[in-house]
């Protein structure tokens, strides 16, 4: 009794330390990561949906695993969620090691699988599922081992096998290693019982998932994986990635100006952390100010671009520039993409970007179909009450849309433009985008148009890129005061120009003094690999 006592101590011991460090770790380095993996599901409420999980292996592990995902949407939801989840499979892993015969080492043994299965859940596609299989599996030995007679422990270990891999999945395999482990080292019964039990439940748990899974249409490779995911993550903690999640998540709680200053912190030169600063600086009205004070890959910062060789977060992310652009029907393509690529095809983020779309569109029936999947979820709910009764002001709809390729973006500011010329974001997206293609000839074309002779602060990186216009084309005085340039910039032209001819291009005499000017970035701005996440 004492020594059970004495290794009890040291696992309470140990559960303490570990759900601390757990909870610290998910809470304070990597809070990011579980809000949007909430983001990434859709779980509704429904008999329907309850009954869509009959459909794959496992179902009781993602249904449970999914509804406790929900709680990722709180502040410190997630952290708490994952810990508890957690330090249930380390009391299940200590109760089944004391019962092999390991009570000695059962305290710090069951740390193992435990502290190996939280390493997972720092990769962005390893979810709750996974962890409530193994759990699922360890209860079941525990109440296997409760059976006495050999016969029916016997009967029920074989039987056990196809409702666990129903419930639980491909962890079911662990229960028959966990029944021979015990049952041999128990030594109660024979070894032609022992040499039995063994072959035959590790024949049926081998053979089980490859006659089902026609049922469940999955590929033998699936079959013997679920609900694990197809890789798993061994890289630990990615900290780039979080401060990219950081990202998405605050732009979608509309928190302009945390972005802004996330992505300035960051530090990063990533086309995605380019990508949100963008967007920051142009709902706060600064884009084409403070452009080059960030990495900018070409235009690979104003969109990002969606093709085969891209990866699900860059899908994900895409429709948010379109949408705040008001261009409402690539929107809703890249939101729709971003909800096919999405793990389970369901987001609630996406959800929610379509509700909006569709009520700019003046879809109302659409609409109503996504808020009521809102209205059947714990936590979305409200945010779908909100949008019927107080929706948000709608970006004027653009009519009569063009035939267009998705990655046709100039064509589309263009037509953005054209047809709402006093819409300032797509205006400074459009100039942006000419000016980081270098295509000056366009810049000018598109600045004289709509933005020549009003009134307003003229941006510096517009003012150096006329000049080099007016430069190349020796244009008179009165030409260069028609554009309202001012007398320092000029003077910091000549200056620039001066140093630029007497070192030969050498970007290094430039770069202390005019690094961020659109003068050294037309010069020495280099197409260079544009990173994945």
């Amino acid at each position: 009794m004492s020594d059970w006592l004495k290794v009890g101590h040291k696992s309470l011991y140990n559960l303490v330390i570990f759900a601390a460090c757990c909870f610290s770790f998910f809470q304070f380095v990597l809070p990011y990561h579980l809000f949007f993996k909430e983001q990434m599901q859709l779980f509704l409420l429904t008999k329907e949906y309850f009954l869509s999980y009959a459909g794959k292996p496992a179902w009781a592990a993602c249904y449970a695993g999914d509804f406790l995902t929900q709680f990722f949407y709180l502040r410190g939801g997630g952290a708490a969620t994952l810990t508890l989840a957690l330090c249930l499979e380390y009391a299940l892993w200590v109760t089944v090691l004391r019962h092999i015969g390991l009570k000695r080492y059962a305290a710090f043994s069951a740390l193992l699988p435990v502290v190996a299965d939280g390493f997972l859940h720092c990769g962005l596609y390893y979810e709750l599922p996974a962890s409530i299989s193994v759990i699922i599996v360890l209860a079941a030995f525990e109440a296997f081992i409760l059976i006495k007679r050999p016969v029916a422990a016997f009967i029920a270990g074989i039987a056990l096998l196809p409702v666990l891999y129903t419930m639980a999945g491909v962890s079911f395999l662990l229960f028959p290693v966990l029944i021979h482990i015990y049952m041999w080292r128990k030594g109660e019964c024979g070894r032609i019982y022992l040499t039995a039990i063994t072959i035959t439940t590790a024949l049926s748990a081998g053979i089980y998932p490859a006659t089902v899974r026609s049922h469940y249409l999955l590929t033998p490779e699936q079959a013997y994986r679920y609900p694990f995911p197809a890789s798993l993550n061994v890289r630990g903690a990615d900290l780039d990635r979080e401060k990219i999640l950081s990202l998405s998540v605050e732009a979608a709680r509309g928190r302009w100006d945390e972005v802004g200053r996330r992505a300035q912190a960051a530090g990063m030169d990533n086309p995605v952390v380019t990508y949100y600063a963008n967007i920051a600086l142009s709902k706060q009205g600064r884009l084409p100010d403070e452009l080059l004070n960030y990495y900018q890959p070409f235009t690979g910062g104003l969109f990002l671009p969606v093709n085969p060789q891209s990866g699900r977060l860059t899908i994900f992310f895409s429709n948010e520039v379109f949408y705040h652009l008001g261009d409402m029907n690539m929107a809703q393509h890249s939101a729709m993409l971003g909800m096919i690529f999405s793990p389970r095809h369901r987001s609630s983020s996406l959800v929610k970007r379509l509700a909006e779309i569709s009520h700019i569109n003046g879809d109302t029936a659409v609409a109503r179909k996504y808020l009521r999947m809102l209205d059947a979820t714990l936590f979305h709910r409200r945010w779908a009450k909100r949008f019927e009764q107080m929706p948000p002001e709608p970006t004027s709809p653009v009519a009569d849309d063009i035939l267009r390729s998705s990655s046709d973006y100039a064509t589309s500011l263009e037509w953005l433009v054209e047809n709402n010329p006093d819409d300032r974001y797509a205006l400074d997206y459009l100039l942006c985008y000419h000016l980081l293609n270098k295509d000056i000839a366009a810049f000018v074309t598109v600045y004289d148009r709509y933005r020549k002779g009003k009134a307003g602060h003229l941006p510096r990186i517009y003012g150096e890129a006329l000049l080099i216009m007016l430069a190349a084309g020796k244009a008179p005085a009165a030409e260069l005061q028609s554009y309202g340039i001012r007398d320092e910039l000029v003077s910091a032209f000549i200056e620039y120009t001066g140093i630029y001819e007497r070192s030969n291009g050498v970007p290094d005499m430039l770069s202390e003094r005019f690094g961020k000017s659109y003068w050294f970035y037309y010069h020495f701005a280099r197409a260079g690999e544009e990173g994945e996440v």
